[in-house]
């Protein structure tokens, strides 16, 4: 991934309830409910983008 070498990954729990789909200098966080992607974004709040629409 960090060397372009790879694509398409995805990380997922055994279940795949929860996916982590790294890219080139971001990733897309799925997961099962709001409020854990709540306490998810609030836990890591300094990795979010700045921009407004948080893209």
């Amino acid at each position: 991934m960090a060397d372009d070498k790879v694509a398409g990954v995805l990380v997922t729990d055994t279940q795949m309830r929860r996916i982590h789909h790294p890219s080139d200098g971001s990733a897309d966080v799925f997961l099962v409910t709001p409020e854990e992607r709540d306490r998810t974004r609030d836990r890591y709040a300094d990795w979010l983008s700045s921009h407004p629409s948080s893209l």
